[in-house]
């Protein structure tokens, strides 16, 4: 069964097509009738032409009133006034007669069986009652060669509908195809975040109690003040130890319902995330520029954004330190519709079309950019991967998240 919009649209291409038939009979019929000097019928064939500018306009006036008529029933009108208009102008004999095969395609077109077999029917049955019933035309000089001239002039206008049309559906299923692609893809990676979500929260549970340990024995070191030489050590491990807390404790809360959180400055919350990853990264320079229209906003959004720009700015650090240095950029901008966070490294880059999961680094686990794209895909936006001689930049786009 075809969706309504789509046989919205339907109707629409074929009300074009039918104020492009109309023309089309209107100079047939003047050509024939003046430039052949060939005694046409004109009253019931220009009633025929009437009747579908009528028909028409009434399928125009019916869509913008947000109403409509099925194709299948224009198509079936579409043939009745076809028929009409053979039967008045030489039946089966007229070169024309093979445009009922139009409205087939047409039906075909729109993929719903229960139309092309009516539209079928209805033709076949139409052009079978003109040999039983119709108006012949008259003799003229040369009327075999002014058949055959009608006869192309037939086929020239069947073949660019229904190669029109075809085109129209070539392109619909190479859309499909792509869609159909697209969803396995994500599908496979959400699967694989779903398992990797689960297994977190398992780990989650059976750190936290280590990790506590860990924080009890590096404070009791650093109290007892013996081997100053080590007390700076001690901090960064004690601050490394929080840090997976803070990272443990969050990952429970934001499974809660409502765990976005109050809105708050764009500016602000790219600031506590930024110090949170220099606890992880002490060593690293990060060179950060948010434009004033990006700074003054507020943004609500759950905790995935500062997972988001913490991993960005890890596989930037990874990059930088593989490359032998130790500095990395974020440059944060908005527009009215769109956030638009990019991070620099001067690493040699990698290729964003890898398999989800699939890592190029010794220790990496693979999950940094296949969730940073999830992210970004969850808030209507996407993850592109920039590499140059100059180093790489990672651009991250998100549908601007404003504060209510």
């Amino acid at each position: 069964m075809s969706h309504p919009d789509d046989e919205a649209t339907q109707s629409r291409a074929l009300a074009r097509l039918r104020w492009a038939a109309i023309a089309a009979q209107l100079l047939v019929i003047g050509v024939v009738h003046r430039g052949l000097d060939i005694a046409l019928p004109l009253l019931p064939l220009l009633s025929g032409v009437a009747a579908l500018v009528l028909f028409n306009a009434m399928l125009v006036l019916l869509d913008r009133r947000s109403r409509g008529l099925p194709v299948l029933a224009a198509l079936v009108f579409d043939s009745l006034v076809l028929a009409w208009q053979l039967y008045w102008s030489g039946g089966p004999a007229n070169p024309f007669v093979s445009l009922f095969v139009v409205p087939i395609a047409l039906a075909a077109n729109w993929r719903s069986v229960r139309s092309v077999v009516v539209t079928v029917v209805f033709a076949v049955v139409a052009y079978s009652a003109l040999w039983f019933g119709h108006r012949p035309l008259p003799h003229v000089n040369g009327e075999f060669d002014l058949h055959l001239f009608g006869m192309w002039v037939n086929f020239l206008l069947t073949a660019l509908v229904v190669g029109f049309f075809g085109v129209r559906v070539a392109l619909a299923m190479a859309r499909q195809r792509e869609a159909l692609r697209s969803a396995r893809e994500r599908s496979l990676r959400d699967e694989g975040v779903l398992a990797v979500a689960t297994l977190a929260a398992g780990a989650a549970h059976a750190m936290n109690t280590p990790l506590s340990t860990m924080a009890v024995v590096l404070a009791d070191l650093r109290d007892d003040g013996a081997h100053p030489e080590l007390q700076a050590d001690l901090r960064i491990l004690s601050d490394q130890v929080d840090a997976c807390r803070d990272a443990v404790r969050q990952l429970v809360a934001e499974s809660q319902p409502g765990s976005q959180g109050a809105p708050v400055a764009l500016a602000a919350r790219v600031d506590a995330t930024i110090a949170r990853w220099r606890l992880l990264r002490p060593a690293f320079v990060l060179n950060c520029d948010i434009d004033a229209m990006a700074a003054r906003r507020e943004i609500a959004i759950d905790r995935g954004f500062d997972h988001l720009l913490i991993s960005l700015l890890d596989n930037a650090a990874d990059a930088a330190a593989a490359s032998g240095e130790c500095a990395v950029g974020l440059s944060v901008r908005a527009d009215e519709d769109r956030l638009r966070i990019e991070v620099s490294d001067p690493g040699q880059g990698f290729s964003d079309g890898r398999r989800p999961f699939a890592s190029s680094k010794p220790d990496g686990l693979g999950l940094g950019l296949t969730l940073s794209a999830l992210i970004c895909e969850r808030h209507g936006g996407g993850i592109e991967v920039i590499s140059g001689t100059s180093g790489t930049r990672v651009r991250a786009t998100l549908a601007w998240p404003v504060a209510s």
